[in-house]
């Protein structure tokens, strides 16, 4: 991995001084301390990009980005965190050009930015030397590594959270349990685990509300066991229920709620 790392450094390393960039450059600004400078090259396929005042971890990075369709539109994208992303829209506007949104990861909505009427030439050496300074310290291709990390503590939470709602809502220390070494990195990059794997404890949490009694039909239970597999089937060994959750597999609730009260 460390050695593929490498390799990529220095071919992107090799690309960004032979870009070929346009004497000026697009600054952009929110009007509340968000700014943006694009530093296209001169045949548009890419630009150089960074965003500043923004609270994240690409605040400051500046990234070789590829200038894409996106929906009827085009878009700068990039990758980060494992995935090619969509860093700033552009939209071609009927009269003039053009309106520009910024996406920051983990956040819904875009941010929109006017442009400047005037910009500086010299920010373009500015951008590429610090593109090339941060590239050499393997910046950017951090960013664009999975977080794998990340990821599953996000996830964990969730399953910890349906744990502590079970013992509010219906009185029971019942505890979902996923063996994560089994989750490979493509399928928490691809499905929320974690909401999946909640399934049954939420399904406990709501019939709990609706019923009293259904509290006691549960009792026994101590562990729901929950694994990712590509058939849904839920089954009860003693204490345990073992929940095998397909992610494409369709009405997922009402299966789990079938079986419970069958129990």
């Amino acid at each position: 991995m460390k050695k593929i790392l490498f390799m990529a450094c220095v071919f992107l390393s090799f690309n960004s001084y032979a870009l070929e960039l346009a004497k000026y450059p697009i600054e952009l600004s929110s009007g509340d301390g968000v700014n943006v400078v694009i530093a296209p090259t001169t045949d548009k396929k890419q630009a150089l990009i960074r965003v500043t005042g923004i609270s994240h971890e690409i605040d400051n990075i500046t990234f070789l980005t590829d200038y894409k369709p996106h929906g009827s539109n085009n878009a700068y994208k990039y990758t980060y965190d494992g995935s090619e992303r969509s860093l700033v829209s552009v939209v071609q506007g009927y009269y003039r050009c053009c309106s520009y949104t910024l996406y920051i990861p983990e956040t819904r909505d875009g941010t929109y930015l006017t442009q400047k009427e005037e910009s500086s030439p010299e920010l373009v050496t500015e951008l590429k030397a610090e593109y090339e300074q941060q590239l050499n310290e393997g910046v950017q291709a951090k960013l664009a590594n999975f977080n794998r990390e990340k990821h599953l503590a996000y996830q964990q939470k969730k399953i910890t959270t349906a744990n502590s709602d079970i013992d509010k809502q219906c009185g029971l220390k019942i505890e979902t349990t996923v063996d994560w070494k089994t989750i490979d990195d493509k399928t928490l990059q691809a499905y929320a685990v974690g909401s999946f794997c909640s399934q049954v404890a939420n399904e406990m949490i709501s019939m709990c509300k609706k019923d009293e009694n259904f509290k006691s039909d549960i009792a026994h239970i101590n562990t729901i066991e929950c694994q990712f597999t590509d058939k849904l089937k839920l089954r009860q060994n003693s204490k345990t229920l073992t929940f095998k959750t397909a992610p494409k597999a369709p009405n997922q609730s009402q299966f789990i709620q079938s079986y419970l009260l069958n129990l």
